[in-house]
């Protein structure tokens, strides 16, 4: 492959210039949609003048109980530097104690759902560290979908679905919850389901038959589990007061002093010294050893910034996010392509501030990357994905128990999504030995590994096989179902034997992050 394209490409912790065939399509993000001016203004605008409900000024009085909830630090990809939530709940506790409510009438809910609880200082990430200060362990806390006396059931819905979440959005007076949309699969009522569901609620929008490999969670308006969501949402909307604050933001994924060094090259790029001298860096930067790329990986931040904001009623607000999300996001695309190229860097929704695990790396490829789109995936039905990345097999044992046990105790028994489903899913979840870790000890519930594994075999089915490049422990990617090579040429050989000589192979270059939509979507 010595004459062809060349763009950058991440790899685990490393970062290349790489050669692509000349004929390969190459498919890249929009431009950063412009930041707002005043992010606080926008903030106070949107607080000032909610969609289909009263200010929260003409809600609240002195007397007034108040959850706040807000997403846990798993999205944005990487954390941001300047994180709105954490300006919102500054307003927002600006604002009530104008009203009158006392400290002692506020607590911050994490809503982590089955993902694990974050200390405080995770937590500030988000927050900010001057709302740490103030409101304090005592007025902050993570969520926990498994404990009885922290949960009330809201009853079920018409088709038997149970609708469990935590007490303090039923028994306060209002529950003001505040997100970031990240993609067109965050927010709306995912936010309080998701975020704040106990386990029994949960079980029925996270399974194979929502999570299909046909049905696109980045498309909530045909998504079985957004489907689901919206009815389970209006049980809650009938016996709960809940305010929705929604942030977008753009694709500015890298600050400045980076942005030249790591965005992509780009179509219009000369072939000089800029590719030459990049590619000399990575291939420096790339000996270094493995703990000191982690450690750096984990404390990068973005710098995304906000594009909008709007405040009120969850099913008046979040169209209005959609939209906003689907103008910086969606790429349209007029066809698939036969071979689909990914670059995987180290970074999970899961493994934030943790270890990015081989089981991880299947879920990233699988469910996230290939499920960026809306109307059809970029690779064909029974196409070939290339996904560069190292694939090592290695745990956090305090974040992912579950992951370790299953790796290495039941996954080669429960290869296929629906049995490992139908077969762990209970089990998993009431785990002693999971549960005591889930609660008290930081890790993921018992079911996150299952999910991850079914999310992820649900959409295997729909391709011809993924080839792991540059795969640098062969029976780890054959382990998760995919097939290793040497580096990203032998990798686009074997693709082709696979998909046939004249396959249209393609590269969606990523970072930053983008849906694909198919044309008229």
């Amino acid at each position: 492959m010595a004459r062809g394209i060349q763009e950058l490409i991440f790899y685990g912790d490393d970062i290349r210039v790489e050669t692509f065939p000349e004929d390969t399509r190459m498919f890249y993000a929009k431009p950063p949609l412009p930041g707002v001016a005043d992010p606080v203004q926008t903030i106070r605008r949107a607080l000032d003048h909610p969609v289909g409900a009263e200010p929260l000024e003409k809600q609240l009085n002195k007397n007034s109980t108040v959850t706040i909830a807000f997403d846990d630090p798993c999205l944005p990809i990487p954390l941001m530097r300047n994180d709105p939530r954490g300006l919102i709940i500054q307003e927002l506790l600006r604002r009530l104690a104008k009203i009158g409510v006392s400290r002692k009438k506020i607590r911050l809910i994490c809503a982590n759902g089955l993902h694990r609880k974050f200390t405080l200082k995770e937590l500030s990430a988000v927050l900010g560290r001057r709302v740490v200060r103030r409101l304090g362990p005592e007025r902050i806390e993570c969520h926990d979908a498994t404990l009885p006396e922290r949960l009330v059931d809201l009853g079920s819905t018409e088709s038997g679905r149970e609708v469990v979440i935590h007490r303090a959005v039923k028994e306060s007076d209002i529950t003001i919850y505040v997100n970031v949309n990240f993609t067109s699969m965050n927010g709306g009522w995912k936010s309080i389901l998701v975020g704040l569901g106990a386990w029994q609620s949960i079980r029925h929008h996270h399974t194979p038959m929502q999570w299909n490999g046909v049905d696109s969670i980045m498309e909530p308006e045909k998504s079985p589990m957004h489907l689901a969501l919206a009815e389970m949402g209006e049980r809650v909307a009938e016996k709960c007061n809940v305010f929705q604050i929604e942030t977008v933001i753009n694709n500015r994924v890298w600050p400045a002093m980076l942005s030249g060094l790591l965005s992509p090259i780009g179509p219009d790029a000369d072939a000089g010294p800029g590719k030459t001298s990049r590619g000399a860096l990575f291939r420096a930067a790339s000996v270094s050893p493995q703990g000191m790329k982690r450690w750096i990986r984990n404390r990068l931040r973005s710098d995304y910034r906000l594009v909008d904001a709007h405040a009120g009623a969850i099913e008046r607000i979040h169209p209005l996010t959609l939209e906003k999300v689907y103008a910086q996001q969606n790429v349209q695309v007029d066809s698939p392509v036969d071979i689909l190229i990914f670059g995987v860097p180290n970074l999970s929704p899961y493994s934030v501030f943790s270890v990015f695990n081989p089981i991880l790396l299947r879920g990233l490829v699988l469910g996230y990357l290939r499920g960026l789109y809306r109307g059809r995936p970029l690779v064909k039905e029974n196409g070939v994905i290339i996904a560069l990345n190292p694939g090592f097999e290695k745990f956090h044992a305090g974040h992912h128990p579950s992951y370790i046990d299953f790796w290495e105790r039941d996954l080669a028994d429960y290869t296929d999504p629906e049995v490992c489903w139908s077969a762990l899913s209970e089990s998993y979840a009431h785990n002693q030995k999971y549960l005591e870790k889930y609660r008290n000890g930081y890790a993921y519930h018992g079911t996150h590994a299952l999910i991850n594994w079914m999310w992820s075999g649900m959409a295997m089915r729909h391709v011809n096989g993924v080839i792991l490049a540059g795969a640098k422990e062969p029976e780890t990617a054959r382990k998760i179902g995919f097939i290793p090579a040497d580096s990203l040429e032998s990798a686009i050989d074997m693709a082709r034997d696979m998909a046939g000589k004249t396959a249209a192979i393609g590269y969606q270059v990523i970072p930053p992050l983008f849906s694909v939509a198919a044309a008229g979507t």
